[in-house]
């Protein structure tokens, strides 16, 4: 009995440690798990990504879950400077709670423009990057975001593409939200370069 007793822990140990083993990276609060690597797939070919860090926004003194998101970058990334990057990356936002268009919205706007103070190069294409939001935010909902140097900035809402935007400097300023000199939280910032070493 105490063998089978033993061999079962050992079995639940394994089922725990196994899916990190495999390649995972997990949001310590949430323990929201997602995979160390990615594929964009792009006109000429897939492209492989690598996870550079998964955090968790948070929202109010009480601390509530916003959302988890991951962040990945292709091959040449040299430091820590991913909103700078003009190679492949992705952002993966995975809404832990539903609030209005108005918040989500402005949760984009008010970040970017605390990071530039001319929008001139990008504001255009931030309005139709604002328009795609066109209702609530809800639980579960997934927002991904794809850049590539000449295939542009693919926003897409659980798997349906809202639109491409092919303008660096607004993929920039929209990775300035969490990546910026100014980002919306700094924490985060932190958790989301923290796969990359020193």
């Amino acid at each position: 009995m105490k063998k089978t007793i033993a061999i079962l822990g050992v079995i639940a140990l394994a089922a725990l440690v196994l899916p990190l083993a495999a390649g995972a990276v997990v949001e310590p609060k949430t323990q929201t798990e997602y995979p160390d690597a990615a594929v964009m797939d792009l006109s000429d070919g897939a492209v492989s990504l690598k996870v550079t860090g998964v955090g968790l926004r948070e929202k109010t003194f009480m601390k509530v879950d916003v959302y988890t998101i991951v962040s990945y970058v292709g091959d040449g990334l040299e430091g820590s400077d991913i909103m700078a990057f003009d190679g492949p990356k992705r952002l993966q936002m995975d809404l832990r709670r539903g609030f209005s268009r108005e918040k989500l919205v402005a949760s984009f706007s008010e970040t970017i423009e605390k990071n530039f103070e001319d929008m001139s190069a990008f504001e255009t294409d931030m309005a139709v990057f604002l328009a795609y939001f066109d209702r609530d935010a809800q639980e579960a909902d997934r927002i991904v975001f794809d850049f590539a140097p000449g295939a542009g900035l693919t926003t897409s809402l659980n798997g349906e593409v809202k639109g491409i935007i092919d303008n660096t400097a607004f993929a920039q300023a929209l990775w300035s939200v969490w990546f910026g000199q100014k980002p919306a939280n700094g924490d985060l910032k932190k958790a989301l370069i923290s796969e990359l070493g020193d």
